[in-house]
């Protein structure tokens, strides 16, 4: 029985899973978005939510600290910042990338310091991943400026660099695909076009030998008959 244990193995041992985790709310801090399985998603989103409350701490201790020096108070202003510094350093324990970091405390905190909690959404996608089939999900921080835009999957192709073919699902270029379906298209129509062969001929040609095997055959009998009753 499970009592007690509030958390998925995710089939990984843990210092495997606190780097899957680790790697994950990295990168949905860095493009705000991120395509993911179910339960990773659920996992991921754990952790990304309290650092988002330690970085709103470590913001408000931040400004405090900023107003309090500019008052005149110095003693506290170092206090709060030594707090400011606490939360930045913890952050910092789980979020490795110092771009990360900044971008958590200077962008991502300001814009939820009046919203207690649900700082992320997990939608569910209608396709499977290749392989295990397993349901895709997006995990999505809330209010940003990307994931405020409305997002369509399958409506709009991904736009190729200059220069470049556009990919298609599997990685392979349109245009090679395109020029292999024509190819396959000319083959056929080749094939079709190609003058089907004359069975009438070759089935009198056959006949024609046939009788001319049976009239040799009938001559060379009749030969023999007629040396046998000469030598009789």
């Amino acid at each position: 029985m499970r009592h007690r244990v509030d958390h998925r193995k995710l089939g990984r041992t843990a210092s495997h899973r606190r780097a899957l985790m680790r790697s994950m709310v990295t990168s949905l801090f860095q493009v705000e978005r991120i395509t993911t399985t179910g339960p990773k998603a659920k996992e991921a989103r754990r952790f990304a939510e309290r650092l988002i409350t330690r970085a709103k701490k470590g913001y408000r201790a931040h400004q405090e600290s900023t107003s309090l020096q500019s008052s005149g108070k110095d003693n506290e202003a170092k206090r709060q910042q030594a707090v400011a510094l606490a939360h930045w350093r913890q952050a910092g324990r789980f979020v490795r990338s110092p771009e990360v970091l900044r971008k958590l405390f200077d962008q991502i905190a300001p814009l939820y310091l009046e919203r207690n909690g649900g700082y992320t959404r997990i939608i569910r996608l209608d396709h499977h991943r290749v392989g295990d089939n397993a349901r895709l999900v997006l995990l999505e921080l809330v209010d940003t400026e990307v994931t405020k835009k409305p997002l369509i999957r399958g409506s709009v192709p991904q736009e190729a660099a200059p220069g470049k073919p556009a990919k298609g699902p599997r990685g392979r270029s349109k245009t090679s695909e395109g020029d292999s379906a024509d190819k396959d298209k000319k083959d056929k129509k080749e094939k079709k076009a190609k003058p089907a062969k004359d069975t009438k001929r070759e089935t009198g040609d056959k006949k024609d030998k046939a009788k001319k095997k049976s009239d040799s055959a009938g001559k060379k009998g009749a030969t023999r008959t007629s040396k046998s009753r000469k030598s009789g």
